[in-house]
Order: C-alpha cells, then structure tokens, then sequence
C-alpha cells in the first residue's frame, strides 16, 4: 500500500523541477538577440551618461562655538534630524545652524549676488557644457519672465549683424522664433522681457536658459546640491555644495557662511552695542561723581577731625549702602524687562531675547523659548514641502502663536515681580535712613556725604563690572564661528558616476533581455502546443 501511494505523486515531484540544461539551451538558442539588446542598452546609457552634465563637489568646514545660552535649554541638535541632517547630540545651536544653512531663508541674500538668473551653455563633443558669464559672447540683464511655468525655458540665440540678433525657443524637435531685437535694448516677448548685451570676447552660447525666481533657483538647482552636516564629536560643520561651476559653487558657500554669520550674531552684537553705549555714558557720569564725593568727603573729615564713624552708625550706613546697591541691580532689571517687553511687541524673532533671559535667571520664559525655536524650525521645514493650509503646518503656527503670547505674559509677571521688590527695598532704605537720623550729630551730618559716596563708588564697580560683560558677549559673539578647512573643489566631477550608470545599464540590460529570452520561450511553446 506504501509504495502504490508514493508512485502517483513522483511524476509531480519531476515535472516541478527546475531542469537547468533547458535554461542554458534557451539561452543559446536566443544568445544573439540577448547580445544585441545588451550592447544596445548599455550603448544608450553610456550615451546618456556621457552627455550629462558635470559636476563639481565644493566643501569647506567651520567651527560653531556653543551660544552662552546653550547650556540653559537651548541645544537644537534634534533641528538637525528634523530636516535629515546628520547632527551629534549636545552641540547647543550647531544643529540650528546645519538647519538653517539649508533652508530657504539663508540663501535667499545669497542668490541676489550669486547669479543662476541666466545659464549659458557651449555645445561640443555631443553634450552641452555650461560656460561662466565672463567666458560669454553676450551677457543678459533686466530679466522678467511673466509665467512662473515658464521658469527655466530654454532659448537660443543667433546674431544678424553688429545691431541686431534673433532668439529662438528651443523645441522638442525642432526651433521656434521669437522675434528679431536690437543690442542693450529690452527685447520683449509673450514669455519674457531681457536686454541683451554683447561683449567683446568670448564663446557664443549655443543654449541659453532663464531662471528668475529665487524660490524656483534655490528648489531645482540649490536645494537638492547643498548639504550641511555636524561632526559628532566635534563643533564642525561641514558643508558641501554641488556645481557645474566650481568657481561659482565658491563663491555661493563663502557667500552663504558670511551671510549666515551676520544673521546669527546681529541681534547679540546689537544688543552689546547697545548695552556698551549706555554702560560708558554713565559710567563717565559716575565717575566724575566719585571723584567729587571722596573729595567732600575727606575735606568734611579733615575740618571735623573725623577718623571713621561710630560702629553703630557704620553697621547702618553699609546696610543702607547694600540696599541701594540692591536697588540698582532691580532697576537695571526692570531696564532690561522694559526693553524686551519692546522688542517682543515690534519684532517677530523674539527668540533673539535668550540671552538677555539667561542674564535675568527667568527659567520659565528660557524654556518657551526653547519651544518657539524648535517649532520654527519644524514649521519652516514643512512650508517648503507644502502650503499654508497644510493641517500639521497650521497647527505648529498656531502653537508658535500662542508660546509668543504666553513669552510676552512671562515677561509682564517678571515686571510686576520686580517692581514689586523695588517698593520693598524702597521701604527698606527708608528704615535705614530713619535710624540714622538718630546717630551722633557729627556722624548724621556725614551721613548723606558718606551714602553719596558708596552709593556711587558701588554704582562704579557694578557697571564696570557689566561694561566687561558685555565686552566679552560681543568678543564671543564675533568669534563663534571660524573656517577650519577653507574653501575647496576637487578638480575630479563629483557626479554623475558614469562607470557606475554604464555598469548597472549593462547588469539591467542582461537581466532584461535574458527575461524577453525566456518569455519568447513561452509564447513558443503556446503555439507549439
């Protein structure tokens, strides 16, 4: 019974066998035509390779310095992952600035002086090669193009005689014309408006192609070439920027890193600019006042024969004395609130306040920022990739709305709560004035030379104390970044990697013709059957 029920099921067993001599017969009997379509394939992507543009990998490296806030809560290395950076965790605003350098808002100064407005482009060796303006026969200005769809239409020029010349749209299959214009006068068509100028000396462009729009430029030509990356181990950042003008690509990244450095430290060098200038102004008039009470003072001791005052009234007067010094302290508080009260109520990048919040020791605020900054960042990353009605994108926005309004009630409370503590230290003086008025006659007389002189010599000290704060914040903040590699291009394109395309052309080209080999096979053997 075994082997009666053993003996059916054999032949299936056989027939789903892969039979590998009936493989490689197939393919022999179809060798040629698997070769010609191979050599076919792989010669059209060779020839596609071959006439793809070249490009140039530049890179430099710059040192970011920690922002002194950075250490309070306002390390954005996760900014970094938010738009697909690589970032080390821990390096404070570096991640912020790999972020931003990517981002639309730092290069758009820098394409006004960098320009891909207008690409000339020679023809030779059957491939388009593009040519720098200062290489150029003709140069372009004063280009309008009406239709955003039009962005990047590519046109070619002719010239008639020394007055004159034709531009024609480059077609599919064949050219169009537009119209004939005059050299240096605006040559207008339904599509663009440009005045065309022609120089001495250089290569006539064989294809011209018009790029107006900055947003356009930075999506198809900048953003997919620019990278921006952080050493995990290191404050470096490194940056990297593809083109088919190395000199151009250089001077876009020295271009972008000035830029990049101005923004980032223009509110910090402001705001010590400021703080400096009003530090030295009453500094001078501290001074003079100093030198005027010691020498009341020691006039007035000198005629009374004073040699220092009671110690009942010494212990008052240096009371008193620190609670001026406390006083002034509050009030330089209440300058600062005052000031950022109004700068969060005129300025849209409140976030720019951190380090005078560190200064005023306001952790609850220093978080919101912390918030704000991270939720920016989310929110400019998704306007690039989607519009304003997008859901998350409206939801972020109204989040930052409402942390801007809770930072601006923060700071209102700290006012209160610092005018508060100024009518108690207010209280306080007056307590330490009336006692006094009960010392020694001498010694009371004294009293309002002595207060003046503290009060000021104390004042002297404090703001000479915080001139140097501020010195240094500016010195910082003009030092935080610094070029480790300089600017570079390796002579050797970038991309594409032609061996590699011609390589995986021929591996998918066998692949393929292997395939039609076998289903020929197939629709052979339907017919035989």
């Amino acid at each position: 019974m075994p082997r009666q029920e053993n003996t059916p099921t054999q032949p299936m067993i056989e027939e789903d066998e892969i039979d590998l001599r009936e493989l490689f017969a197939t393919i022999g009997r179809y060798k040629w035509s698997i070769f010609f379509i191979t050599l076919l394939i792989t010669a059209v992507t060779a020839v596609v390779a071959y006439r793809m543009p070249k490009y140039y990998k530049t890179t430099t490296v710059i040192e970011v310095k920690p922002k002194p806030g950075d250490r309070e809560g306002f390390s954005l290395a996760g900014a970094g992952a938010l738009l697909g950076l690589s970032s080390g965790g821990g390096r404070g605003s570096i991640g912020k600035d790999a972020a931003l350098l990517v981002m639309y808002k730092d290069n758009e100064a820098v394409l006004d002086s960098v320009d891909y407005s207008v690409q000339y482009y020679d023809y030779g060796s059957f491939r388009y090669t593009e040519l720098p303006e200062n290489n150029c026969s003709i140069s372009i200005t004063d280009l309008k193009i009406h239709d955003y769809k039009k962005q990047g239409m590519e046109i070619a020029f002719e010239s008639i005689s020394a007055k004159s010349f034709r531009l024609l749209s480059i077609g599919r299959f064949s050219n169009s014309t537009l119209g004939t214009f005059l050299y240096n006068k605006p040559a207008k068509t339904e599509d663009f408006i440009l005045t065309l100028h022609k120089n001495r000396q250089g290569a006539i462009p064989a294809k011209i192609k018009l790029n107006t729009d900055k947003r356009y430029i930075f999506e198809k030509l900048i953003s997919k070439n620019l990278s921006a990356s952080v050493d995990k181990e290191n404050p470096f950042l490194s940056i990297t920027l593809l083109d088919t003008l190395p000199q151009r690509a250089e001077h876009y990244l020295q271009t972008l890193i000035q830029n990049h450095t101005k923004r980032s430290i223009q509110f910090e060098l402001e705001d010590a600019d400021i703080t400096l200038a009003s530090i030295n102004k009453q500094l001078s008039e501290i001074e003079t006042k100093v030198r005027k009470n010691a020498t009341v003072l020691e006039q007035y001791k000198a005629k009374n024969k004073i040699l220092s005052p009671g110690t009942q009234a010494q212990t008052l007067l240096r009371g008193e004395a620190s609670t001026d010094d406390k006083i002034i302290q509050n009030k330089y508080k209440l300058h600062l609130v005052g000031q950022l009260i109004v700068f969060v109520k005129k300025n849209k990048n409140i976030d720019a306040i951190a380090p005078t919040l560190n200064e005023l020791n306001d952790q609850p605020t220093i978080s919101l920022i912390q918030k704000l900054q991270t939720l920016q960042l989310e929110a400019s990353s998704l306007a690039q990739e989607f519009k304003p009605a997008y859901p998350k994108l409206k939801s972020i926005r109204s989040q930052i709305r409402i942390i801007k309004k809770k930072i601006y009630s923060n700071l209102l409370n700290l006012q209160k709560t610092l005018r508060s503590r100024q009518r108690s230290l207010s209280k306080l003086q007056q307590e330490y004035a009336n006692k006094l008025t009960r010392a020694p006659t001498k010694e009371r007389e004294m009293k309002s030379i002595l207060v003046d002189y503290t009060l000021n010599q104390k004042l002297y000290g404090y703001l000479l104390q915080k001139r140097s704060s501020a010195e240094i914040k500016k010195a910082e903040a003009m030092s935080r970044f610094r070029t480790i590699e300089p600017i570079y291009t390796n002579p050797a394109p970038a991309k594409p990697k032609k061996a590699l395309i011609v390589i995986v052309g021929f591996i998918t080209a066998l692949i393929l013709s292997i395939f039609l080999a076998f289903f020929r096979e197939f629709l052979r053997g339907d017919r035989e059957r």
